[in-house]
C-alpha cells in the first residue's frame, strides 16, 4: 500500500515538473518572438493606397526627410497630416501597454514597431527605441508608482513628444494632454470673484438686451390714427365731466327748493290766528 502511494506521488511530481517546463518554454518562446518582432501581425492594408507604399521604418525615415526612391518631398508633405494620426495612435498603444503591464506586475521588452488600426486598414508604424521605451516606462510608472509626481511624468512625456514632433516636422503640442490629460476641475478651478464679475456682466448685458429689444419694437403703422384716437378719448372724457357737473347742479337746485318750501311751511304754522 505504501509503495502504491509513493508511486502516485512520484507521478504527480513528474506531471508538475513537465507542466512547469512547458510554461517556461512557451514564455521564453514568446519573449524571443517579441524581441525579434516575429509576433507582429501582418498589416491588413494596401500600402500604395495609404502612404505611397511606405510603412514601418521607411515611413519614419520619409517623415524625417530621408530621400527615398519613387516619392518626392511634396508627396511627403501631403502625407504628414495622416501620419500624425498614426503616430499619435502608436504612442497611445505604447502608453496603454505600459499601464497594462504595470497592473499585471511585470515589465515586458518594448518593440519599436506597432500595427496601428486606421479607417483604411492596419498599418505598421515604427519609432526609435529610446522614444518607445520612454513612453512605455512612463505608463508603467504611472501604475506601479502611484505616489510618483504626476507633473514630472507629464514633463517627461512632453519632452519625448517635443523630440518626436520636431524630428518629423509635425506641429508641436504637449503629448501629456493626449496621454495624461488633467481633470476639468484641475484645469479650470472655479474662482468666486470671477463668478461674481461674470454675474454682474451678465446682468448688465441682459439690461442692454432688454433696452435693445424695446428699442427694436416696430413703430406704429399710422400715427395719425393714434392721434385721432387720443383726441376722441379726451373729448369723450370732457363730455362726461360736463354731464356730471350739470347733474350735480340740478340736484343742488332741487335741494334748495325743497329747503325753501319747508321753511315757508314752518312760518305759516307758527303765525297765530286772530
Amino acid at each position: 500500500m505504501a509503495q502504491q502511494i509513493n508511486t502516485i506521488l512520484l507521478l504527480l511530481i513528474l506531471i508538475g515538473l513537465v507542466g512547469v517546463l512547458l510554461v517556461v518554454f512557451f514564455t521564453l518562446e514568446k519573449v524571443n518572438h517579441i524581441e525579434t518582432g516575429e509576433s507582429a501581425k501582418k498589416p491588413r492594408f494596401n500600402p500604395t493606397e495609404t502612404f505611397g507604399g511606405l510603412s514601418g521604418r521607411e515611413l519614419w525615415d520619409a517623415m524625417l526627410g530621408v530621400p527615398l526612391r519613387g516619392i518626392n518631398p511634396k508627396e511627403i508633405a501631403l502625407l504628414k497630416p495622416r501620419y500624425e494620426v498614426v503616430l499619435q495612435k502608436h504612442l497611445e498603444i505604447l502608453f496603454e501597454e505600459g499601464q497594462r503591464d504595470g497592473r499585471e506586475g511585470f515589465s515586458m521588452p518594448v518593440r519599436c514597431e506597432r500595427v496601428v488600426p486606421t479607417l483604411r486598414g492596419d498599418i505598421e508604424s515604427w519609432i526609435p527605441h529610446q522614444f518607445a521605451m520612454g513612453i512605455y516606462k512612463t505608463g508603467y510608472s504611472l501604475i506601479t508608482e502611484p505616489d510618483e509626481d504626476h507633473d514630472r511624468l507629464r514633463e517627461q512625456l512632453d519632452e519625448i513628444g517635443d523630440e518626436i514632433f520636431s524630428a518629423t516636422s509635425l506641429p508641436p503640442h504637449p503629448l501629456s494632454k493626449l496621454l495624461m490629460p488633467y481633470k476639468e476641475e484641475e484645469e479650470f478651478p472655479p474662482e468666486q470673484p470671477e463668478e461674481f464679475e461674470d454675474t454682474d456682466q451678465q446682468a448688465v448685458a441682459e439690461g442692454d438686451a432688454d433696452a435693445e429689444s424695446v428699442a427694436a419694437l416696430p413703430a406704429p403703422e399710422d400715427s395719425t390714427e393714434l392721434a385721432q384716437t387720443d383726441e376722441a378719448a379726451v373729448e369723450s372724457a370732457t363730455n362726461a365731466s360736463s354731464e356730471l357737473d350739470e347733474l350735480q347742479a340740478a340736484a343742488e337746485a332741487m335741494a334748495a327748493e325743497r329747503a325753501a318750501a319747508e321753511t315757508s311751511k314752518t312760518k305759516e304754522e307758527a303765525t297765530p290766528t286772530a
